[in-house]
């Protein structure tokens, strides 16, 4: 079996037709969970939304890679919510690249960038509680489960309840 190659690249406006496209097939399932895939409705969404994010990590308010795997756009993941040392991780990923590990190496990279290159102390994942795949991401990457926030998370249907989980620069 071939390892897959992963690469996380800062994000250009010329990824966006490849993004919208992964949404586009995934929109149903990601719109469970992530509200902007309902409403990024066209390449042109795309390509404002990755400006935006541009400004924002030009400010430091962001740190944000396109995952790239064997040189295909599969998805995203962040650092956002910088405070006190503190990060908040979020990810996505396309349907076609979905348990193969690719989100947890992913992690791994951006746990190295966060810890190391920024100095964080604290990196936390929330998750909706009936989301079991982005909750097994936290769990198999040993992040400790630090309680449940109640209706916290934004989705299509309201609010949701998030477990919240967390590593320390001292558990890498």
């Amino acid at each position: 079996m071939t390892q897959l190659k992963i690469d996380l690249r800062t994000p250009d406006v010329a990824d966006a037709p490849a993004l919208f496209a992964l949404i586009q097939q995934d929109r149903t399932h990601l719109a469970r969970w992530l509200p902007w895939a309902a409403t990024t409705q066209s390449v042109a969404d795309e390509r404002i939304f990755l400006r935006y994010c541009q400004g924002r990590i030009a400010d430091k308010q962001l740190w944000l890679a396109v995952i790239w795997v064997d040189d295909q756009p599969a998805g995203m993941i962040d650092l956002h919510n910088f405070q006190d040392r503190h990060a908040d991780v979020g990810y996505w990923l396309g349907r076609d690249f979905r348990g193969q590990g690719v989100i947890s190496r992913s992690l791994a990279q951006v746990e190295t960038v966060g810890f190391d290159q920024l100095n964080l102390v604290k990196l936390n994942i929330l998750a909706a509680t009936a989301n079991h795949p982005s909750r097994q991401v936290a769990e198999r990457n040993h992040y400790h489960l630090d309680g449940i926030l109640r209706q916290h998370i934004p989705v299509t249907t309201g609010f949701a309840d998030a477990a919240i989980y967390s590593k320390l620069a001292t558990e890498q």
